[in-house]
C-alpha cells in the first residue's frame, strides 16, 4: 500500500488559521480551506485564542536542521521495513510518500516523529512535532502517486530538504 503523510511543527496550523482550518472530526463548520482560505477576519478571534493557548511559541525548524530531520525519518523508515520514496523537511510541516504492506500507519508515524525530534533535542528541545498523526492519505491510483512525488520534490523551491529515492534503487 502506498500513502502520503503530512505532518507540521507545534503551533503552525492553529484552528483559525487565515490560511483555512478543520477542526477535530468537523465538530464546527468552517469555510474555506487552504486552497480557498475563508474571509478575512473571519476566525480572527479563535486564531488569537489558539495562540494564546499554546504552551510554548510555534516550532520552526531551522533550514540546518531539515536534513538531519529528514534522515533521522529515512533510517526510522527502514527500520520499519517502510520502502520510503520521497520526503521533505520544511519550517513547519514534513511530507513523505512511502510502501508498507500494513495498513495502520498512523502508530508507525508516531516512531518517526519520535526519533527525529529526538535527533535535534540539543537544538530544538521540546516538542516537535503537533499532536496526532498528521494527514494520511492512502494513494489509489499510478496518477495520484505521480502527482504526489512531484508534489513532494516541490517543496525544495520553498526551502525544504527533498530527498527523493530513484527508480533504479526500487527494492525488488
Amino acid at each position: 500500500m502506498r500513502f502520503h503523510v503530512i505532518w507540521c511543527t507545534y503551533g503552525s496550523w492553529l484552528p483559525g488559521d487565515p490560511r483555512g482550518f478543520r477542526t477535530r472530526n468537523h465538530r464546527m463548520h468552517v469555510e474555506g480551506d487552504y486552497k480557498n482560505p475563508p474571509p478575512a477576519g473571519m476566525y480572527d478571534g479563535l486564531y488569537r485564542h489558539a495562540r494564546r493557548s499554546l504552551k510554548k511559541p510555534p516550532v520552526v525548524i531551522s533550514p540546518a536542521l531539515r536534513e538531519l530531520i529528514g534522515r533521522a525519518c529515512l533510517e526510522r523508515f527502514k527500520i520499519e521495513k517502510v520502502v520510503a520514496w520521497s520526503l521533505s523537511v520544511g519550517g513547519e510541516h514534513v511530507h513523505a510518500a512511502f510502501e508498507v504492506d500494513s495498513g495502520d500507519v498512523k502508530p508507525m508515524i508516531g516512531r518517526v516523529k519520535k526519533v527525529s525530534s529526538h535527533r535535534i533535542r540539543g537544538d530544538l528541545p521540546g516538542h516537535v512535532w503537533a499532536g496526532g498523526g498528521g494527514k494520511i492519505v492512502r494513494i489509489h491510483n499510478e496518477k495520484h502517486w505521480g502527482n504526489v512525488l512531484v508534489y513532494i520534490r516541490a517543496h525544495e523551491r520553498e526551502g525544504a530538504w527533498v530527498w527523493m529515492r530513484e527508480e533504479r534503487d526500487r527494492p525488488l
